[in-house]
């Protein structure tokens, strides 16, 4: 049956430009009858049809040829990695499939091999096996294997012959449907043809690839253990939510006042075991997201290869992979670091780097920085603690929140205590931040920490708390905010926090 499909995808790919020269052809051979009985009627025809061809040829002609000269990441020779190569050639060996010729080391969380080949597949010319740095470190050994295991089966099963081309017939189909979304009616009718045919095949394209996943599956099992392939399914998940997590809210944190962390992976790994982070790992385990798929999908879901990974025999797994992947590179942390910088945009590659308490610190106190002069405007804190005084809350309360109409002048101020309270706090804290008497500080576990040093700590919510009153005293708060030294005319400077 695999075969079968994968023969009907070759078929139904080595048709398509068959069906666009047909159409061509048809429309060429309608043009030259019309203008043997009227010419002024071919014209009128041409106008109709001769786009619709000229798109039709002009996209199928400009097929991009695919190149794997550039590939992100970097290249790890076995001189350098030579426990990782020589698990690579290992289960090469135990697959019955040659090793890749090269190893890539990129920064997202994914594994892949490819090969480039001539002859439509039959010739190969270069294996690649390009493998997600924050993959080797969020793995334990016997999962890796699994992973690896896993994409050396598609060598073996000789899915990566023909995967090229495969690919390189999903993009062309897409490109000519697409280039025919026009308003012309002939256009149009033309589209939906082709549409259909697309359709036909990326069900039969994908039926052929979810068949080669469960295929490399097997072989996972076979070389890791049922166990070892199964956990390893159900890791990419967490692993996926986690890195996701830490680039979006560790290492960017410092983006807007224009750093970056000096050591991605010793913040990645810290993550990863930090231990509250790991039990929310597991939560994701026990209770994975609900997995949506479509008939087009590539990939089988992963309860699906799961299932069919647990009815079958069990493999066991094989001794010491307990001990985490990382242990079989040299230099973890540092290869993480120097993948992602070969992704990294130019504005990125201008950014400064520092450590991760400083990152925190810096990339926190910029952003009090900006929502403080948001909260203020033109005012100082000062002006600002005088409104309260005068019992106009209103004027520093969040403009969204209105208060409702009708309500007295002591109602409208109690509605706005509570606003005024969260943004006084922010300006508050921005201005002993830039003073140096208080600090945001790492943590792995949850939001940055904010402290302040000595007495202060125990009488900033007593003093906001009073300041925001309906019957607002800002005495404390002004009493604090002088013994800090934060002066009268204090206004946030996102300038001062980015040098």
């Amino acid at each position: 049956m695999k075969s079968f499909r994968g023969l009907l995808a070759a078929v139904l790919l080595a048709g398509f430009p068959l069906l666009v020269l047909a159409f061509v052809g048809g429309i060429v051979a309608l043009e030259v009858v019309a203008l043997q009985h009227n010419v002024f009627a071919a014209v009128k025809l041409g106008i109709i049809t001769v786009p619709a061809a000229w798109i039709l040829l002009k996209t199928l002609l400009k097929v991009e040829r695919t190149t794997d000269d550039e590939v992100p990441g970097v290249l790890v020779t076995p001189e350098a990695q030579p426990a990782l190569w020589a698990l690579v050639r290992e289960l090469a060996g135990e697959a019955g499939t040659r090793p890749p010729d090269e190893i890539y080391l990129d920064p997202d969380l994914n594994a892949a091999v490819t090969e480039r080949t001539s002859w439509l597949g039959l010739r190969v010319l270069r294996r690649r096996m390009i493998i997600g740095v924050p993959l080797i470190m969020g793995l334990r050994q016997d999962q890796f294997r699994a992973v690896l295991a896993h994409e050396l089966g598609h060598y073996s099963n000789k899915d990566t012959r023909f995967s090229a081309l495969t690919y390189r017939g999903r993009k062309s189909i897409a490109r000519v449907v697409n280039s025919l979304s026009r308003e012309n009616y002939f256009e149009r009718f033309v589209g939906w043809i082709f549409k259909q045919y697309a359709k036909l095949y990326f069900a039969v394209s994908m039926s052929v690839c979810r068949a080669q996943e469960f295929a490399a599956d097997a072989v996972s099992a076979r070389l890791a253990g049922t166990e070892a392939a199964v956990s390893a399914l159900r890791e990419l998940e967490p692993l996926a939510v986690t890195w996701q997590f830490f680039m979006n809210n560790y290492a960017a944190i410092g983006w807007d006042a224009g750093y970056l962390p000096d050591r991605f992976g010793e913040g990645y790994r810290a993550l990863l075991t930090d231990p509250t982070r790991a039990e929310q790992m597991e939560e994701l385990r026990r209770n994975p997201a609900e997995e949506k798929t479509s008939r087009y999908d590539t990939h089988p879901a992963t309860r699906d290869r799961v299932a069919t990974l647990e009815a079958g025999a069990p493999v066991p797994v094989r001794a010491r992979g307990e001990r985490p992947a990382t242990d079989l590179l040299t230099g973890a942390e540092a290869m993480l670091d120097q993948a992602l910088f070969t992704v990294f945009s130019d504005e990125a590659r201008a950014k400064r780097r520092t450590d991760w308490h400083s990152l925190v610190a810096i990339g926190r106190r910029h952003a009090a920085a900006e929502a403080a002069a948001e909260v203020l405007g033109e005012r100082t804190l000062d002006t600002a603690l005088d409104l309260l005084d005068a019992g106009r809350h209103e004027e520093l309360a969040d403009p969204a929140e209105k208060p409702p109409a009708g309500a007295g002048p002591r109602a409208r101020r109690e509605l706005a205590a509570v606003s005024v309270r969260g943004r006084l706090e922010v300006v508050v804290r921005a201005a002993l931040a830039d003073v140096g008497v208080a600090r945001w500080s790492l943590s792995w576990s949850g939001p940055s920490p904010f402290t302040v040093d000595g007495s202060l700590e125990d009488l900033l919510p007593s003093a906001l708390g009073k300041a925001t009153a309906a019957e607002a005293d800002t005495a404390p708060l002004r009493a604090l905010l002088t013994a800090a030294g934060v002066s009268t005319g204090y206004r946030p400077s996102v300038t001062l926090v980015r040098s």
